[in-house]
């Protein structure tokens, strides 16, 4: 396959943020096929009374991370109750992240089922942005048999938020130079890292939506939260300096 990228075409910074669908509740439907296309919350335990994650089936009817089970329940009649098995997804996860670490060394693991990628350096070898979020997509599903979630940007902050756009099994693309202007209406608290507190101080100067970050003086988040307040700034347009921490 002809991977070749004209220098045209190369984005100047690439980073995608895969996020594996239901992780803990694919892995037992994966495991268990009797329970694929059926409703299932995983809980603290066999006697855990706590959903920590549900499946998309259960999620049609209103069933939640952090609900009870009880209501839970009381919503999806049929939900089935499965007990965390840590190690198995533990197990699971590192499948995955060594299968992506093939792709590019400036991977980070963000979280048990979430991982960025900084594919610029890629371009040449591996073909366009797109093209190499498919890949790896598709390694992923090899390894392991479930599906994710992939978005990609110019920046950490805007893969990340592109990827919970179209779930399970999506895949975003918002193109750095398109970055501001598809963020300009988002609230600024869909961001990821822009907590309740930080949001506060955003509203009481102003700034509800990404369109609104320009009009409040970099000088004013950098004074407030420092380093993390400048990033903030670049954050909401489409621009967020992080490094991935490999």
């Amino acid at each position: 396959m002809n991977h070749a990228v004209s220098d045209r075409d190369i984005w100047p910074r690439a980073i995608i943020l895969l996020d594996m669908n239901a992780f803990f509740a694919s892995v037992e439907q994966r495991d268990r096929p009797e329970w694929r296309g059926r409703p299932v919350a995983i809980t603290n335990g066999q006697q855990g009374t706590c959903i920590i994650t549900c499946s998309y089936e259960a999620r049609a009817y209103g069933v939640k991370t952090g609900m009870r089970l009880k209501q839970g329940r009381q919503l999806c009649p049929g939900l089935i109750q499965c007990p965390a098995d840590p190690q198995r997804y533990a197990a699971t996860s590192t499948a995955i992240m060594e299968v992506l670490s093939e792709i590019t060394p400036d991977l980070e693991v963000f979280s048990v089922d979430e991982a960025f990628l900084d594919v610029t350096h890629c371009q040449q070898l591996l073909g366009s942005p797109e093209q190499i979020a498919r890949l790896a997509k598709r390694k992923v599903f090899k390894v392991s048999g479930l599906l994710c979630s992939a978005g990609l940007s110019g920046d950490k902050t805007t893969a990340k938020y592109a990827a919970k756009l179209h779930k399970p099994n999506g895949l975003t693309i918002i193109p750095p130079w398109e970055a501001e202007q598809c963020l300009k209406n988002v609230p600024v608290t869909e961001l990821c890292g822009i907590a309740e507190g930080i949001g506060g101080f955003l509203a009481q100067h102003g700034v509800h939506v990404c369109g609104d970050m320009k009009q409040l003086p970099i000088s004013v988040l950098a004074r407030r939260f420092g380093n993390l307040g400048r990033r903030i700034w670049y954050m909401a347009q489409g621009r967020d300096p992080e490094p991935l921490q490999t």
